[in-house]
């Protein structure tokens, strides 16, 4: 039986076609109705000598590329290589900004997971944004003749522990100028007892207090900043 004089049927709609007097390479074929794509061989009784002009009125299945003629399951192989490779992608790009990402409170614990497993380290939670001088004052030492007293309390607003910063402390004159100016590194300005402590607890108060030689009436006002 020529496969010319053939009919061809779709299996996945059962459209009934006749089949091409040339097929491609692959020998397959792609239903006009509903897409299926399927081998071209005939399962559908050959059409009947002389009537031609029948035939003619049933419509051809469209060819099929080689590219669409692949496995069954190579879209879903693309789509899989895919989906890994934006996943390294990830990866790459949170590896490359990890020290931002550190920053992020709410993303520094699963970080903290998947360093211990890699064998990585994370850079210190820091943000000196909350942290709040949440009083300061300076004053005539109570004990000591010519000198000044430099008390600040400060408050660790951050949902994380953090490293205790570093404290200065400027006395400034008229018109805010500098007059005498001290940064202070947390050995130096901690109280006793929390000396063996290396972080600042979230949430935790500290009141510092400060000696100072007093510099005079030169001296009208003062400013703390954190390091």
């Amino acid at each position: 039986m020529s496969l010319q004089s053939a009919l061809l049927r779709c299996p996945g709609c059962g459209t009934v076609f006749r089949a091409p007097a040339i097929l491609p390479a692959h020998g397959r074929v792609r239903c006009g109705v509903c897409s299926e794509v399927f081998a071209a061989q005939a399962d559908v009784d050959p059409l009947p000598s002389g009537r031609t002009g029948h035939a003619a009125d049933i419509p051809r299945p469209a060819y099929v590329s080689a590219v669409t003629a692949s496995a069954p399951g190579a879209g879903l192989l693309r789509a899989g290589l895919v989906v890994v490779l934006l996943v390294m992608l990830a990866g790459q790009l949170l590896w490359l900004g990890r020290n931002r990402v550190a920053e992020l409170p709410g993303l520094r614990p699963l970080l903290e997971v998947a360093c211990q497993r890699l064998g990585c380290s994370l850079p210190l939670f820091r943000d000196l944004r909350a942290i709040r001088v949440a009083e300061a004052r300076v004053t005539s030492h109570p004990d000591y003749a010519g000198a000044l007293l430099a008390v600040v309390r400060l408050e660790n607003g951050a949902p994380l522990a953090q490293p205790w910063p570093r404290l200065a402390l400027a006395l400034t004159g008229p018109a805010d100028a500098v007059v005498a100016e001290r940064l202070f590194e947390p050995a130096e300005y901690l109280p006793a007892e929390r000396q063996g402590n290396p972080q600042f607890a979230t949430g935790a108060t500290v009141e510092v207090r400060l000696p100072l030689a007093d510099p005079g009436t030169t001296a009208a006002g003062f400013r703390f900043t954190l390091h």
